[in-house]
């Protein structure tokens, strides 16, 4: 063998294993996802204890009259001291409240880390099996929408809300399914950003027309008052509005959506019942499978250097041809 294809063969070998080694190193690469879960009420009840699984008996057992999800004393000192104190799990530091979340109200956050995307599941199960406590995660059946209740606007007062954040750009879909009960249906109001307000105010009607008319201030889950993601004012905030559901004589979006993620951005995502029955009604969980899809994969830097090595070896040997001719 010619001293030029003995060179052209081991630099070919050379390029081919980094190329495999950086592309085992993008296969290998696992994502991690971790979840986060409030475990205070408005009554002051502390859950971070709970080991009791909330659909024994098939009845939904958690909640209890008391409205979850309250942080930062929003409601009740005894579980908060007014700088994100209330009982978490997933979380750690001073503000042990989900991505340090400054505002009134937030149920569970999400953060998924590793550059590839990921899948991950809310649920009071996923709660008990990271952490081992029952969190409260559930919903009333008309929070998103009652039919029943002002020209079938949704009750904000037993929405959840989680945040969610990833270090990777693309798509992220989400399926919600009710735990004990088949056939439950929930909407989607999906925010980029998270509000800072204080002032939340549970009680009263939102959503009054579904969506089914496009986006207005109704469609903001603080009766278009206190939810400001992007500090610019509530009528803004319609503007962050990147993904919803939407009710009336033609649903959509119902159960599963999907939206497009920024690397590094938090999202809030609102969830609710959608005339399953009254707003006061919560007699189940719900179980969210969120997973997100990489926009692309880089092409590894190896390759390039195989192409490269490549053209660089041809042009060698085609001047050695030259030469001896």
């Amino acid at each position: 063998m010619s001293f030029t294809k003995t060179k052209l063969a081991k630099a070919v070998a050379i390029a081919m294993a980094g190329s495999a080694l950086s592309v085992a190193a993008i296969s290998d690469a696992s994502a991690a996802t971790t979840t986060m879960y409030n475990l205070s009420t408005a009554n002051g009840d502390d859950n971070s204890t709970n080991t009791t699984d909330p659909t024994t008996g098939g009845v939904w057992a958690l909640h209890g009259g008391g409205t979850d999800g309250w942080t930062n004393a929003a409601i009740a000192p005894s579980v908060g001291n007014g700088t994100g104190a209330s009982k978490w799990a997933g979380t750690s530091g001073a503000n042990n409240v989900a991505f340090g979340y400054t505002g009134a109200h937030l149920n569970w956050g999400l953060n998924i880390t590793g550059g590839n995307g990921g899948t991950a599941e809310i649920s009071t199960f996923d709660s008990f099996n990271r952490y081992g406590v029952y969190a409260d995660i559930d919903v009333a059946k008309g929070a998103w929408s009652d039919a029943a209740l002002n020209g079938a606007s949704g009750w904000r007062h037993d929405l959840d809300l989680g945040l969610f954040k990833s270090d990777s750009t693309g798509l992220v879909n989400l399926n919600a399914q009710g735990i004990l009960q088949s056939g439950t249906n929930f909407g989607f109001t999906i925010f980029k950003g998270a509000s800072p307000t204080t002032n939340y105010n549970h009680h009263g009607a939102w959503n009054s027309n579904n969506n089914a008319s496009g986006l207005t201030s109704a469609s903001l889950p603080g009766g278009g008052t206190n939810f400001d993601p992007d500090g610019a004012g509530p009528l803004t905030a319609i503007g962050q509005i990147v993904a919803y559901s939407i009710g009336g004589a033609n649903p959509s979006n119902l159960n599963t959506i999907s939206f497009n993620a920024e690397a590094g951005q938090i999202y809030s995502i609102f969830i609710g019942g959608y005339r399953n029955g009254d707003w006061i009604d919560t007699t189940d969980g719900y179980k969210l499978t969120i997973s997100q899809e990489v926009s692309q994969v880089p092409v590894p830097g190896a390759v390039w250097l195989f192409g490269s090595a490549m053209a660089g070896l041809v042009g060698f040997g085609r001047r050695k041809s030259k030469i001896a001719a």
